[in-house]
């Protein structure tokens, strides 16, 4: 079967448009899905103590004990392991509950994405950067809706708090992946 091309005028001349190549699209796709899954099968393979004793106490909730202590200090949250401890609450952080899967999905998409490797690096770093900060903020609010609001706890850390990740994660890549074209544009 032929390919149809569709054809626009501009200024009387005949010009093609740009159409997708959908056999660039599903190679393209599916080594996101596999970025994806690579990432996601490393993840789960690191041991549960190095995330509890190591990652997560160093790399998250020292981090946000302190976060907590600055913003409300009769707070007097304590960082251990992987739990926020006050007289208010006790968050544990666990597999799943660190942002990691939203990370994939930005680290994957910038990966897979037709771009230069300086702009690749680029929006790795602040990609990672985004939501990393994104998670520590998620778990400080988690923390303060857990202490005084046990009640919005599973709404805010099932529903709303993950979809807002993934909405500011596609933001991010949107912005970077616009940001990552070097079309010009001509005016209509």
């Amino acid at each position: 079967m032929p390919q149809l091309s569709k054809a626009i005028l501009v200024d009387g001349n005949r010009s093609k448009r740009p159409r997708t190549n959908v056999r660039y699209e599903w190679p393209q796709f599916m080594l996101f899905v596999g970025c994806y899954v690579l990432l996601d099968y490393g993840y789960f393979k690191i041991p549960v103590d190095l995330f509890a004793n190591v990652i997560y106490y160093h790399g998250v909730v020292t981090i946000c004990a302190d976060l907590v202590n600055w913003l409300a200090p009769l707070e007097h949250v304590l960082a251990k392991q992987n739990h926020l401890l006050s007289a208010k609450a006790d968050l544990e952080i666990v597999r799943g509950c660190d942002g990691a899967g939203v990370l994939f999905l930005v680290v994957s998409a910038v990966l897979v994405f037709p771009s230069g490797l300086k702009r690749k690096l680029l929006g790795l770093l602040l990609g990672i950067g985004l939501i990393y900060g994104l998670n520590l903020l998620r778990i400080c609010v988690l923390y303060f809706v857990i202490a005084y609001r046990p009640d919005l706890f599973q709404l805010t850390h099932t529903y709303v708090a993950p979809t807002l990740m993934v909405v500011l994660g596609c933001f991010y890549f949107a912005w970077w992946a616009f940001g990552s074209t070097s079309q010009s544009h001509e005016p209509a």
